[in-house]
This record gives structure tokens, C-alpha cells and sequence, in this order.
């Protein structure tokens, strides 16, 4: 059992619990100057006492119906997968492949000494590729025209749909209206 006496997971901070309640239009009294505890304990019981809950088909959990949010809530947060300490370690093989790619992939001027160890470090940290700067590295060491292998980085579903979400809000659609008339035109220049 969970250290706050709640079924939801401790990796969820306040913050993404409020996002949930807000995200669901969960009426249920609790504000940011709440406790975790008190946010957790009390949207779990609404959430064990509810019977329906109207779930929108286009939800950023990819949840579809009441029993799988409290699934969702019960295991650990996917959006948090591995502690801080793990998190900053994957960035720091990160920007040491980042630093061999961005000087021309040469070994000579990296720390590498050997171009397997660079794609070990790599396959390692494609596991996480969650973090952003995991992603953005893979795909520029996979522009090295001397690579052994293909490495892809894992990402779960959150953050592909997170990506997709993003990238359909930066795409720009001008509609330029312009009218072609037809016909007989006199110009006169001074």
C-alpha cells in the first residue's frame, strides 16, 4: 500500500493530479492549496465511488473509460518513468554523443575512444526516449554515414501523442485569396 493511503501511484506529483481532475471536469473541491495527500485521497474515493465518469474520446492519458483511469492511477506514471538521478545521466550520454556528433562524427575530437562504445551508450539511452534530447541525439548519430547499426529511440504512447499534438499545432495554413479578373486593362505610367 501506498505511502498516503491512497491506491493512486506516488509517482504522480499534485500537479498532475489537478491536470487529471481538470482535464476530466472532475467536480470534486480541491485546489493547489491542497496537499498531495488530501488531492490523491479524495479524488481516489470519488473515484472508487463514481459509477460513470464521461471521458473524452481525445484525452491526452488515452484513457477510455472509468476503470482504465483508475488503472492509469494505479501504476506508476508513464510520464515519470525513472528517478531524477537516472533522468540526469541519460542527458549527461546524451550531450557526450551529441558533442561526438556536432564535431563531424570524428572519434578523434570526442571523448569516445571507440566508435561501438558510442553506439553501446547509445543503444543503452534509446530505452528512454521520452526525454527529448535522447530522441534529437539518435536521430543525429544516425546521420553518420559510418554507423554500425540502426538505433531507434522507445517512446511510449503519451509522448508520440504529445509529438503528434505539437506538430499539428505548428503546421500553418495560409490561405492567400486571390482573384484573377479577366479581361481588357489599360495601364498608363507618368
Amino acid at each position: 500500500m501506498p505511502k498516503n493511503n491512497t491506491i493512486i501511484h506516488k509517482s504522480f506529483s499534485k500537479k498532475d493530479l489537478l491536470k487529471i481532475i481538470d482535464e476530466f471536469k472532475i467536480i470534486i473541491g480541491v485546489n493547489e492549496s491542497h496537499t498531495k495527500l488530501c488531492v490523491a485521497t479524495t479524488l481516489w474515493e470519488l473515484l472508487f465511488s463514481m459509477q460513470y465518469l464521461e471521458i473524452p474520446t481525445d484525452n491526452s492519458l488515452l484513457v477510455k473509460d472509468l476503470p482504465g483511469l483508475r488503472n492509469y492511477l494505479k501504476n506508476p506514471n508513464p510520464r515519470k518513468p525513472y528517478s531524477v538521478k537516472d533522468r540526469d545521466r541519460y542527458i549527461m550520454t546524451a550531450k557526450k554523443i551529441n558533442h561526438y556528433c556536432e564535431n563531424g562524427y570524428d572519434i578523434n575530437k570526442s571523448i569516445y575512444t571507440d566508435i561501438l562504445q558510442i553506439y553501446n551508450d547509445a543503444d543503452e539511452i534509446s530505452k528512454y526516449g521520452d526525454i527529448p534530447i535522447v530522441r534529437k541525439t539518435i536521430a543525429k548519430l544516425m546521420k553518420d554515414i559510418n554507423r554500425p547499426y540502426l538505433i531507434k529511440p522507445q517512446v511510449s504512447q503519451h509522448i508520440l501523442h504529445d509529438i503528434e499534438l505539437k506538430k499539428s499545432l505548428n503546421k500553418k495554413s495560409v490561405y492567400m485569396k486571390c482573384k484573377v479578373k479577366h479581361g481588357h486593362f489599360v495601364l498608363t505610367f507618368d
